[in-house]
């Protein structure tokens, strides 16, 4: 399903294969952008494998997110040794009906199944995701001419918010607000909401991946949106100023490739 409005057009069933195969900017790449501009261009032609705690990262979404497709595509592993015959027909078994990479180990796969359940019964989080879309792709062309996307966890029918499923060492406040800073959140909430003209609130649900598997809900303030803003606008603009300097032939930069860089001792050092 598809809907258009002016330049934004959002997907709701668009697969996960297919929205990171579109060649747009996202969130990561403009986090690959802000080290260098070669940064950017090997990221796009040499894509990261997922890893492990990716993985952990993705079933949680789907079982929390879309837990009508859970069951049927992420599958918990064996607990029989793979050195036995029992445990290697088990595992036999489980690859005639799963994607290799898509059986978890049963520690993960109970974890996965329990922040899921602290997400769901949490008063706050659990409200939050009460009938909202999940998993929309959002495909707009920014001003700087560039095409961007972004891939929305939770899109409310009726609201002014964008909401975000993470999950976390530590949800705590002290550890989310270094997050955000640390992980470009801030950037994140302002290139989602940017090609929306009624929603302006990114609101982080985030899940601790031990137990108790606690859960906490964040708000970005209006100021973290207003400087993830002004990151992603010059970001974007690098992006068209490199395709015009440099085109798809030559290398883009890397770092000040013609200066000598002096460099101090960090504030926290002094």
């Amino acid at each position: 399903m598809t809907n258009e409005t002016n330049d934004l057009k959002l997907i709701y069933d668009l697969s996960d294969a297919d929205y990171f195969a579109a060649p747009r900017a996202s969130n990561s790449l403009l986090g690959a952008l802000r080290k260098s501009p070669a940064h950017l261009r090997h990221a796009l032609a040499h894509p990261s494998e997922p890893t492990p705690a990716m993985r952990l990262g993705t079933a949680f979404h789907v079982a929390t997110l879309e837990w009508h497709l859970f069951d049927d595509s992420w599958a918990r592993g064996s607990e029989l040794s793979g050195r036995t015959k029992e445990g290697k027909a088990a595992k036999a078994e489980l690859e005639e009906r799963y994607e290799p990479d898509r059986i978890l180990k049963p520690d993960d796969y109970d974890t996965v199944c329990a922040m899921r359940d602290s997400v769901l019964t949490h008063p706050v989080a659990g409200e939050l995701l009460q009938g909202v879309e999940t998993e929309v792709a959002a495909f707009w062309v920014d001003e700087s001419g560039i095409e961007c996307k972004a891939k929305i966890d939770g899109l409310p029918a009726d609201g002014d918010c964008l909401i975000d499923l993470k999950s976390t060492i530590d949800a705590s406040p002290e550890h989310m607000a270094k997050a955000i800073a640390n992980f470009g959140y801030a950037r994140q909430g302002a290139h989602y909401l940017s090609p929306f003209d009624d929603r302006d609130r990114f609101i982080i649900i985030a899940c601790e991946k031990k137990p108790p598997f606690a859960v906490a809900v964040y708000e970005l303030s209006a100021d973290a949106i207003r400087r993830g803003a002004i990151e992603v606008r010059s970001l974007l603009f690098d992006w068209a100023r490199c395709i015009d300097d440099f085109g798809w032939d030559e290398p883009w930069p890397s770092y000040a490739e013609d200066e000598i860089t002096v460099l101090d001792l960090p504030p926290w050092a002094r």
